[in-house]
């Protein structure tokens, strides 16, 4: 299984405000979907409830959560046991939130992110990964927006 972090941060690691995102860019979105469908997603409950707990479409939906069991979406209490559950998948998104990616980041063998250029006021944080490309993550593709960037990085080694 490949393990893909997927996220949008401004240029202090901001990645949300009050359990939404604070920007809306319609071509990130459409981005997110178009690269999310028909794989997996790992969230955790904070952001499957921003989806008004409905799953999104296309994409097995997968939510962890210490405090709530969802009927109509796979939980599970540990990154462990999604994981396990996510085992013989091709590739799985991490989507968020902030804690989420801090588990799995070094787990992660790929980063696609939108690195949005303007900045946002916010309460929820990416990891930094930037000290580490070069080292640990090697940027492989990058289209350029007006208002924001996509990058890839793949893993250069898991120490």
């Amino acid at each position: 299984m490949k393990l893909s972090i997927i996220a949008a941060h401004d240029p202090n690691m901001v990645i949300g405000k009050d359990g939404e995102l604070p920007w809306h860019y319609s071509e990130d979105l459409k981005f997110f979907k178009r690269t999310t469908m028909g794989y997996p997603i790992l969230m955790g409950r904070v952001v499957f409830e921003e989806l008004n707990e409905k799953p999104l479409p296309g994409r097995e939906n997968v939510v962890l959560s210490r405090s709530k069991i969802y009927n109509h979406v796979k939980t599970f209490s540990n990154i462990d046991g999604a994981l396990h559950y996510l085992k013989d998948q091709e590739k799985v998104f991490v989507i968020g939130g902030g804690n989420i990616y801090k588990q799995t980041i070094d787990l992660a063998d790929e980063l696609i992110i939108t690195q949005i250029k303007n900045e946002y006021d916010g309460d929820t944080y990416l990891v930094d990964y930037r000290d580490d490309i070069g080292t640990i993550w090697y940027e492989i593709w990058r289209e350029d927006h007006p208002e924001f960037t996509f990058v890839k990085y793949e893993r250069i080694s898991k120490e």
